[in-house]
């Protein structure tokens, strides 16, 4: 089930971006009245097709949801009528196609300033972002970051959340090696450290390293280890555990907290573990098979809810919430960081800087839309609007056969007055298709990594 919720969250969020993204060429294709033959979401063979309009445009849905486009009339495709071929797509100015090109990009850049408008009106919540423990000799711990310190400020901008702080660490990375950080430590004195991480980006940027390289945890609250709720016909369920039993020992290790407990049980999928349990002051020994994590199957899996104390959850979150036109210029940095961040990311990785690692495919895509999916609405706009910004930056590359090649391929055709000969467009776009390819069994290939841990 969890597969298929996957597969079904996948080809939604896929679709909703491929569906922006080919508006905004035939939008501004319709505009520059240009003739727009099909708009199609998916390749392959057509499932489902309506033609509508004056132009009697065809709407389709396709088999392979990895993508879409809109067909535009072209002399160079089809025959054109002879009082069409001023709405034919080859006879526009350079300016206009161009435009056309560009508009499919700037769609999904403005989905995301909506995203993340819509994102900051309703309210984004996250964990502040209090250092917990730190190693002793780490880089955090030359530069004087001691657990209780809470990061304010990155890079010159002001942080609320972890995730926030880790976005903007990784900018710092990928801008010049040094992270620099104000914080204030758990009495409200200011603190400053410019953390130096020169020749070691490669490392820091591979996925969930940062913090690891740096030396600090968050920081996370004592949650005591009593049973909130049992998942039912989860191990647990099996186990006969309720509701207030608290958790004393597992394999005869005592237990001090909710977050001691879950490291010894995701240590052991598939395992068997003893629990001491205290029932009504008495204490119980409970035999229990553990699962395997749906999302990770190395990872073990009981089926229980810690209570949570409200007012300590109140006191670490932080609610990123504004008003209108707070939320608007909120969203614009966000988008414009997020597509400064890709941007280094991608240059980096191209010149091999940084770890090949960071790349997903279709597989890891669907992984992480199925997770996000079940985490809400927030979790899910703000997954939709990286991808939205992924998509964009990567069809603005000057590879054949996507906007940023036929935008170099026009422009050309500007520089030297005539088009490109047949010939030589023919062979700049099966490089193209050769480089796609390529991006693609290599992210592939990072998916698999991922997901069978090899």
């Amino acid at each position: 089930m969890d597969f298929l919720f996957s597969i079904v969250a996948f080809v939604v969020l896929v679709g909703v971006l491929v569906a922006v993204h080919e508006y905004g060429h035939y939008l501004v294709a319709r505009l520059c009245n240009v003739k727009v033959l099909r708009y199609s979401i998916g390749f392959g063979k057509v499932l489902w097709s309506k033609r509508t309009g004056l132009d009697q445009t065809e709407y389709c849905l396709s088999a392979i949801p990895l993508g879409g486009y809109v067909q535009l009339l072209d002399e160079r495709s089809e025959d054109v009528e002879e009082d069409e071929k001023h709405r034919a797509f080859n006879n526009q100015s350079a300016t206009k196609r161009i435009l056309i090109l560009l508009a499919g990009p700037f769609a999904n850049f403005l989905f995301a300033i909506v995203a993340y408008m819509t994102m900051f009106s309703v309210g984004v919540p996250g964990v502040v972002p209090i250092i917990g423990e730190i190693e002793s000799g780490s880089i955090a711990w030359q530069n004087n970051l001691r657990s209780g310190d809470q990061i304010v400020n990155v890079g010159g901008k002001e942080v609320q959340t972890w995730q926030a702080s880790l976005i903007s660490m990784i900018g710092e990375i990928l801008d010049d090696e040094q992270i620099k950080i104000t914080l204030k430590d758990k009495f409200g004195n200011p603190k400053y450290a410019t953390l130096d991480v020169t020749g070691r980006t490669k490392e820091l940027t591979a996925p969930n390293a940062l913090m690891p390289a740096l030396g600090f945890k968050p920081f996370i609250p004592t949650i005591k280890p009593i049973i909130e709720s049992v998942i039912p016909d989860g191990p647990a369920d099996r186990a006969g555990l309720l509701p207030e039993d608290v958790i004393q020992k597992v394999d005869e290790v005592d237990i001090k907290n909710w977050n001691q407990f879950v490291d010894m049980v995701v240590a052991k999928p598939n395992q068997y573990i003893e629990l001491e349990i205290k029932r009504l002051d008495q204490s119980y020994r409970k035999t229990v098979l553990l699962d395997a994590n749906t999302d990770n199957e190395n990872q073990g899996f009981i089926g229980l809810r810690a209570r949570i104390d409200q007012d300590q959850v109140q006191q670490y979150q932080a609610i990123q919430k504004y008003r209108f036109p707070k939320s608007l210029t909120m969203a614009v940095n966000e988008t414009n960081q997020m597509i400064v961040l890709t941007l280094n990311m991608l240059g980096k990785m191209i010149s091999g800087q940084i770890s090949g690692k960071n790349l997903s495919g279709p597989v890891g895509i669907a992984k992480d839309a199925g997770t996000v999916a079940k985490r809400g609405f927030i979790a899910t706009l703000s997954f939709m609007a990286i991808i939205s910004i992924s998509l964009g930056v990567l069809n603005l590359f000057p590879i054949p056969i996507v906007d940023g090649g036929q935008i170099v391929l026009v422009l050309v055709e500007k520089l030297i007055g005539r088009p490109l000969p047949e010939k030589v467009q023919i062979v700049f776009q099966q490089f193209g298709i050769g480089a796609l390819l390529f991006l693609m069994v290599f992210a592939l290939y990072n998916d698999l990594i991922r997901i069978f841990d090899w």
